[in-house]
């Protein structure tokens, strides 16, 4: 018997995971800032994600690198963003 592989490919870092009570941008931010990165399929499955994402990008909370090639792009928070982390409660990793 000829033993079969196979890829299982991830897309996803955890944006689209969010529990509804956890979704605010400031955890968005932690999240990025914990996985440094995010995918075009996360980062659109949803009208709130894909608003909130068009948001930080408009407040430059954060950059976007899309040098990594489709469907992936690298992410720095900027120093408003990282204020905005500081000024909320919940400092910290976010758990999907």
């Amino acid at each position: 018997m000829k033993e079969q592989g196979g890829y299982l490919c991830s897309f996803s870092v955890g944006l689209d995971e969010l529990p509804r009570k956890k979704r605010t941008r400031e955890n968005v931010l932690r999240l990025l800032l914990d996985r440094g990165r995010f995918s075009v399929f996360e980062a659109t499955s949803n009208a709130w994600i894909a608003e909130t994402m068009d948001s930080l990008i408009r407040e430059k909370l954060i950059e976007v690198d899309n040098s990594p090639g489709f469907p992936w792009s690298n992410v720095r928070i900027t120093a408003a963003g990282r204020k905005d982390i500081e000024a909320t409660p919940g400092n910290g990793t976010v758990t999907a």
